[in-house]
């Protein structure tokens, strides 16, 4: 999309979202986060098409008694805050069936 497609789409959300006041914005910027020298993303960082897939559940194995949680370990959600509760859950429930 060109800048002024992507903004009058954002817009639009937002007047759904919000009411039309929010149509009519006093300022309007973007940010493209993966060009952030410092955030390289933003909440999640960028990995080429495969790793995921290939990689995935070794990032979540268990490692003697040490059993992995995080946003970045998830299985569904993965980045996001569900996926940290999501895998934290699967942690806890890994480290108690470890311990029975």
């Amino acid at each position: 999309m060109t800048p002024d497609e992507r903004r009058a789409a954002v817009l639009a959300d937002l007047v759904r979202y919000f009411g039309e006041p929010a149509g009519r914005p006093l300022d309007y910027y973007e940010k493209v986060w993966g060009d952030d020298e410092f955030a390289r993303g933003a909440e999640g960082g960028y990995w080429t098409p495969g790793v995921w897939t290939s990689y995935g559940a070794a990032l979540r194995a268990p490692v003697g008694v040490l059993h992995w949680a995080g946003t970045d370990t998830s299985a569904v959600w993965n980045g996001k805050m569900e996926g940290a509760l999501c895998s934290g859950e699967q942690a806890a429930d890994e480290v108690v069936s470890a311990m029975s």
